[in-house]
C-alpha cells in the first residue's frame, strides 16, 4: 500500500504566504483600478489644483456709445479694498495662533499634544491676532465712512454667499465623483466624497468700493502693519453713465399760446436714456449656477464669480450682456516646476447705438412739466383733469431709410421715480413706454387700413365712399366723430381716400374694415409689425411664474387672433369688425414704436426694415427678416397725400383753438414737409395713486373715468425733396385730443431734429441762455 507523504512544513508555509501575497496584490490592484478609473478624473483634477496657484486678472465691460460716438456707459478705473476670506471667517486668527504656539513650544512638545490640547494652547496665543483683525475693522469703518454694524453686515454677507456657493458646488462635485466611482464598479457603501476648495475660499473679497485715491493710499500704508490680511485692488471698476444728467436750453418762441416766450429756458433732465441703457447689478446665486467661473478643467473665464461680479440687470446692459461682458485673465503658477501660464483678459465688446443722446435729452426736456407741453392746459379742453395736472408721455423717432431709432424717450424716467412722491406707483416710471406700454391706435391706424384694403382689391384709389354719419342703419353706433349734436349731426358726404384721411372720417374706414373682415385686417396689422416684439436690442430672456422661458423688456402689443374672433357673439363681432377700422375696440393695441415703425414701413413703400437700437449688430432673439409688403406705390402716394393734408390744409391736425379763441397752427416748423395723423384712443380709468394703500396701483384704487390718450404719428422730411426722412410717434397719456395735446409735442420734436442738424430749418436760432 502506497503511503502519502505530507508537504514539508516549509512548503506549506511558503504556499500560505504566496496566497496571502496574491490576496494583497488583488486588493492593491482593485484599489489602483478604483483610483485610476473610478476616481481618476477627480483625483487628477485635485492633484493638479494642488500643484498650481491661480490668480485672476481683471477685465471690464464694453462701452455703450451713441450714434455719434459719445460714451453713454463706460467702466471707469477705481480702487477697492478686499479682505482675505480667512480673515472674514476667523480662520486667519486660528492659523496664526497655532503657528505661534508651535514655534514657542517646539515640534517635539507639539507632537505630544492631542488635537484638543493644541486648540486650547493656540487660544492663549490668539489675542495679538484678534487685535490685528480689530485694527483692520477699525480702518475699514473710519476710512470707508461706515459704522461697525454696516461692516459686520458686509462681512457676514460675504461669508453667507461663499458658504451657499460652496454647498452648491460641492453638491455638484459629489454627484460627479459618485457617478465616476460607480461607473468604475465601486461599492456605493465605500464611496467617500472629497471636497475641493473653491477659489472664493482662498482669495480676498471686496468690502469697500469704490474708494478714492486718499483711501487707497491710507490702506497701502496699513499693509505693512497688517500684511496678508487685505489688498488694495487698483483695477476695480465702476459703471458710469456720463449723460444721465444734462442741462438743456429750450427755445420757447414756437410753443403754443401762453407757453410761448421770447426767452429760452434751461431744463435740467435726469435719467437721460436710462430706460434704454438700463443698469448692472451684483450677481445672484442663480447667475453663478447658470454660468460659473471655471479656472480648471472646462475653463470658462467669462463665467460669474459669487462675489464682486456684476451682470446686466435691465435695458441694453441686460439685453446685450453676452457682448458687453468681458472674460477674466488668468495667471497659473506651477509649484513643482515654477512654470507660469498666462491667459490675457479679454475686455467686453462695445455696443454702438443708433440713438443720438443729445436729441434724446432735448426731447426729454420738451416732455418735462417745466416746458408745459405735458401738463393739462386750457386749450386741451380736458375737462376731467385740473389745469397743471402732469401727463406721462413717450416719443419714438425712427429714420425711415435705415429703421434706426434716433430717439426713444419715456417719461417719467427711472431716475425721476424718487421725486414723484405718492404718485410714484401710478407713474410706472420703470415702464419703458415706447416699447413696453401698449395702447389702442385710434385714428393713426386709418392709413394702414387703406393700404390693406387697396392691396386686397377691396377699394381703388379713385373710389369714393359716402359718409352717412352712422354706419349701421337704425343704430346710433358706431358713428362718425362729426355726427354729433354740437355740429348739427353733420356728415362728410362723398370722400376720396385722400379726403377720408385728411378729414379722419370714421365711416370711410368702417366700410373698409367691414370689407376686409377682422381676420384679414388682423393679418395685415401683423404684416406692419404689430403683434410681436420688434426686438430693438432690448429683448432679454426671462422666466414666467411657471418657470417657462419668455422674452422681456419689449412688448409685442396685441392683435386679435382667429380663434378669439370666431368666439365673439355675432353682434359683438359685427361691431368689433368695423371699429377695428379706426383703431378702436378689441382688435389691436400696440406700442408707440410699433406705430412709428409702421409709418416708416409705409414711407419706404412697404419695405420691411424693423426699427432697431443697434448699429451694425444683430439683436439676440427673434426678429423679422427684411422683405416687402405687397402694397402699390400709387396707394402709398394717396395715403401720404392725405396725411400731408391732415396737417397743412385745414385737416384734423392743422390747428388748435386756444382758450382765448385764437386759432394757431399746430405745426410751425419751417423748411420741412410734414405728413401726419392725430388720434384719440380709448383709455382705462386713470388711477394715479395707491388710494387703498395696499402697495400697488390697480383696479381696486379710485380712478378717473372718461379720459382718452392723445396720439400723433407722422413723417417729416426736407421741403425741397418732399421725401420722408423720419417717422415720429407721440403718445400723451390721458391727454385727450391728439391734435391739441400730442400735435404740439410732435411740432417741437421736429424742431429738435432741426436743432441737432437732422433736418433743415429756415428759422434763426435763439441766443443760448446764460
Amino acid at each position: 500500500m502506497a503511503r502519502t507523504h505530507p508537504l514539508p512544513m516549509f512548503h506549506r508555509r511558503l504556499t500560505l504566504l504566496g496566497g496571502v501575497m496574491v490576496i494583497i496584490a488583488l486588493v492593491i490592484g482593485a484599489q489602483l483600478t478604483r483610483l485610476a478609473v473610478a476616481q481618476g478624473a477627480s483625483l487628477r483634477s485635485k492633484a493638479e489644483r494642488a500643484l498650481h496657484q491661480s490668480t485672476l486678472l481683471p477685465t471690464y465691460r464694453g462701452r455703450i456709445v451713441d450714434h455719434r460716438g459719445r460714451h453713454l456707459a463706460i467702466d471707469r478705473p477705481g480702487y477697492a479694498i478686499a479682505v482675505e476670506y480667512e480673515v472674514i471667517t476667523g480662520a486667519w486668527v486660528t492659523r496664526h495662533a497655532r503657528r505661534a504656539a508651535y514655534k514657542d513650544i517646539g515640534a517635539t512638545a507639539w507632537a505630544a499634544l492631542s488635537d484638543a490640547e493644541r486648540t486650547n494652547l493656540a487660544t492663549s496665543y490668539a489675542a495679538p491676532f484678534h487685535a490685528r483683525v480689530e485694527r483692520l475693522h477699525e480702518a475699514l469703518c473710519v476710512e470707508g465712512g461706515i459704522d461697525r454694524g454696516t461692516l459686520d453686515e458686509k462681512l457676514a454677507a460675504v461669508r453667507t454667499r461663499v458658504e451657499r456657493l460652496a454647498e452648491t458646488v460641492w453638491a455638484r462635485q459629489e454627484e460627479e465623483q459618485r457617478n465616476a466611482f460607480l461607473a468604475g464598479g465601486g461599492d456605493p457603501a465605500k464611496f467617500v466624497f472629497r471636497r475641493e476648495r473653491l477659489i472664493e475660499q482662498t482669495e480676498s473679497h471686496v468690502i469697500l468700493e469704490p474708494v478714492g485715491d486718499e483711501v487707497a493710499f491710507a490702506f497701502r500704508g496699513l499693509a505693512a502693519e497688517l500684511p496678508g490680511m487685505f489688498d488694495v485692488r487698483e483695477h476695480a471698476r465702476q459703471r458710469d453713465y456720463p449723460w444721465q444728467e444734462l442741462l438743456v436750453t429750450i427755445d420757447r418762441r414756437h410753443l403754443p399760446g401762453p407757453l410761448a416766450a421770447e426767452t429760452p429756458i434751461d431744463v435740467e433732465v435726469v435719467g437721460v436714456a436710462d430706460h434704454i441703457l438700463g443698469g448692472v447689478r451684483s450677481v445672484t446665486e442663480r447667475d453663478v449656477n447658470d454660468r460659473p467661473l471655471r479656472t480648471f478643467g472646462d475653463v470658462d473665464l467669462g463665467g460669474y464669480r459669487a462675489l464682486g461680479d456684476v451682470v446686466g440687470g435691465r435695458g441694453l446692459e441686460r439685453g446685450q450682456e453676452s457682448t458687453l461682458r468681458g472674460r477674466y485673465g488668468l495667471v497659473r503658477k506651477r509649484f513643482d516646476t515654477g512654470e507660469i501660464e498666462r491667459i490675457e483678459p479679454v475686455p467686453g465688446r462695445d455696443v454702438e447705438l443708433t440713438i443720438d443722446v443729445q436729441l434724446q435729452a432735448r426731447i426729454q426736456a420738451l416732455l418735462t412739466p417745466e416746458v408745459g407741453l405735458t401738463v393739462v392746459q386750457p386749450h386741451h379742453q380736458n375737462t376731467e383733469l385740473p389745469a397743471g395736472w402732469p401727463l406721462h408721455s413717450a416719443v419714438a423717432v425712427v429714420e425711415v431709410e435705415t429703421g434706426e431709432i434716433r430717439a426713444m424717450v419715456s417719461m417719467p424716467t427711472v431716475a425721476m421715480e424718487s421725486s414723484l412722491g405718492k404718485a410714484a406707483l401710478g407713474a410706472r416710471a420703470w415702464c419703458n413706454r415706447p416699447v413696453e406700454a401698449i395702447y389702442p391706435p385710434g385714428s393713426i391706424f386709418k392709413p394702414l387700413v387703406l393700404l390693406a384694403a387697396e392691396a386686397e382689391g377691396l377699394v381703388s384709389i379713385d373710389d369714393t365712399i359716402e359718409c352717412t354719419g352712422h354706419y349701421f342703419p337704425g343704430r346710433k353706433r358706431p358713428r362718425c366723430w362729426i355726427y354729433r349734436e354740437q355740429w348739427d349731426f353733420a356728415t362728410h358726404g362723398e370722400l376720396s381716400p385722400e379726403d377720408a384721411i385728411a378729414q379722419s372720417c370714421n365711416i370711410f374706414f368702417y366700410t373698409l374694415a367691414d370689407r376686409l373682415g377682422m381676420e384679414r385686417l388682423a393679418d395685415w396689422t401683423r404684416r406692419f409689425g404689430a403683434g410681436t416684439p420688434l426686438n430693438t436690442g432690448l429683448l432679454a430672456r426671462g422666466t414666467n411664474p411657471a418657470g417657462e422661458m419668455v422674452w422681456r423688456e419689449e412688448s409685442g402689443g396685441m392683435v386679435i387672433d382667429a380663434a378669439r374672433i370666431r368666439a365673439l357673439p355675432l353682434r359683438e363681432r359685427e361691431f368689433s369688425r368695423v371699429t377695428m377700422g379706426i383703431g378702436q375696440g378689441i382688435g389691436v393695441a400696440w406700442t408707440p414704436l410699433h406705430a412709428a415703425n409702421a409709418y416708416a414701413t409705409m414711407a419706404r413703400g412697404g419695405i420691411i426694415r424693423d426699427a432697431t437700437l443697434l448699429a451694425g449688430a444683430e439683436a439676440a432673439g427673434p426678429r423679422r427678416a427684411e422683405g416687402r409688403l405687397p402694397i402699390h406705390p400709387d396707394a402709398v402716394d394717396v395715403a401720404l397725400e392725405g396725411l400731408r393734408r391732415v396737417v397743412s390744409e385745414g385737416g384734423s391736425g392743422h390747428h388748435i383753438v386756444l382758450a382765448s379763441g385764437t386759432v394757431e397752427p399746430i405745426f410751425n416748423a419751417t423748411g420741412v414737409t410734414i405728413w401726419g395723423k392725430t388720434g384719440t384712443a380709448q383709455a382705462p380709468p386713470l388711477r394715479p395713486y395707491d388710494t387703498n394703500e395696499d402697495g400697488k396701483v390697480n383696479g381696486d384704487d379710485d380712478g378717473i373715468a372718461n379720459l382718452d390718450h392723445a396720439w400723433f404719428v407722422g413723417l417729416v422730411g426736407p421741403a425741397d425733396t418732399a421725401r420722408p426722412m423720419f417717422a415720429i410717434a407721440v403718445i400723451v397719456e390721458y391727454g385727450g385730443s391728439g391734435a391739441r395735446a400730442a400735435g404740439p409735442v410732435a411740432n417741437q420734436v421736429i424742431r429738435a431734429l432741426q436743432h441737432e442738424g437732422y433736418l433743415p430749418s429756415q428759422d434763426d436760432e435763439p441766443e443760448e441762455a446764460g
